[in-house]
Parts: structure tokens; C-alpha cells; sequence
């Protein structure tokens, strides 16, 4: 299999790429450095957009806990932005591996970890990101039930506004309480 050529890919779509690296202005002034790889998000995305920006005024002294982590970029922001700490997980180690040099690049490491599931959490409350597509949030919330009872303001996007309806009906078997809804172009986020 051919080697994908990230850096080129990266240069095409990452905002403010120059000398390698994406480099992403936050809301309290601080910028956060992404290499290019394998993980999803690099700001180009709507998506990542919306919850990027709906998480900003929310992570302050808050444990974090970003499902699907893939870039690492969701969960890089929350320390950046004053997250006292954060978890991501992800599936593919290819992202795990990703997100682990994109918090070292941002000296960030000592309080992220990232892992393929969670061994153990401190306690709660959490602020808890999820951005992937509706059939991958109800495959990873349904296999993170240790997190199903704990109190949590949870911040999510992926989902097509052609699906807003049926995602509602899913939250809400959930038990999770519709705060906020946004949207950026076909692209729809919440907050619950």
C-alpha cells in the first residue's frame, strides 16, 4: 500500500499551514500547533469548527473528555484554553499516535492522555466532545457506559441536519437534555 503523503494533503485544507504545521488561533489569544497525520481535524472541517467553538467557554478548570480524539486537536484546545485536564480516546492507533506527538509539539503532554478506551477517570463533572457521525456516536456511546451516569455538560457535531430529528429522538433515549443547537453549513452541533 502506497504511503499517504500527509503533509500535501494537510497543506491543501489545514488553515494557516506554513513551515509544516497548521497553526490555529484560540479564542484567549494562545495558538495550537497541529503536524500534519493520520487523525481527523484540522479545523478545515465544519464540524470541528462548531465544537471548537462551542467548548471554548465551557473547558476553564473543567476535566475534558474527547471521543474520537483523532488529531488530538479538540482535546489540545480544552489545556490551551484552561482545561485543568484532558482524555481522549480514539479506535485507531494511528490517531492515538497522532494526537500524542500534536500535545508534545504543543507541551501539553503531562495533561492529556490518550488511549484506545479509558482504564479509569477522575472524578466528575466532565465537559465531554464528540464530533464523528451519528452511526459512530451511537457506536462509541453505547461502548463507553462508564460514562452514562456520570454529570457531564456533552458538546457533539457530525450530524447532518437532514438528521437532526432522528439524532434528537437518539439523545433523548440517551436521557441527555437539549441545552443548545447550532449549525455551519449542512453540518449541526448541540450542546447537552
Amino acid at each position: 500500500m502506497d504511503q499517504i503523503d500527509w503533509e500535501s494533503q494537510w497543506a491543501l485544507f489545514a488553515p494557516n499551514f506554513y513551515d509544516g504545521l497548521s497553526h490555529i488561533l484560540l479564542a484567549n489569544g494562545s495558538t495550537l500547533l497541529l503536524k500534519p497525520g493520520g487523525g481527523f481535524g484540522d479545523l478545515s472541517h465544519p464540524t470541528t469548527r462548531l465544537v471548537l467553538s462551542l467548548m471554548a467557554p465551557r473547558v476553564k478548570n473543567q476535566t475534558v473528555i474527547d471521543i474520537g480524539c483523532g488529531s488530538g486537536i479538540l482535546s489540545i484546545a480544552a489545556v490551551l484554553l484552561g482545561a485543568k485536564e484532558a482524555i481522549g480516546i480514539d479506535i485507531d492507533p494511528e490517531a492515538i499516535r497522532h494526537a500524542q506527538e500534536n500535545a508534545s509539539l504543543n507541551h501539553v503532554e503531562q495533561k492529556i492522555h490518550f488511549a484506545k478506551s479509558f482504564d479509569d477517570l477522575p472524578p466528575g463533572p466532565y465537559v465531554i466532545v464528540i464530533n464523528m457521525i451519528f452511526n459512530e456516536q451511537k457506536n462509541a456511546w453505547g461502548s463507553n457506559q462508564i460514562l452514562h451516569h456520570c454529570p457531564a455538560t456533552i458538546i457533539t457535531s457530525g450530524i447532518l441536519h437532514s438528521q437532526k430529528a432522528s439524532y434528537l429522538k437518539q439523545t433523548q433515549q440517551w436521557s441527555w437534555q437539549l441545552k443548545e443547537a447550532h449549525a455551519e453549513e449542512e453540518w449541526c452541533a448541540f450542546i447537552f
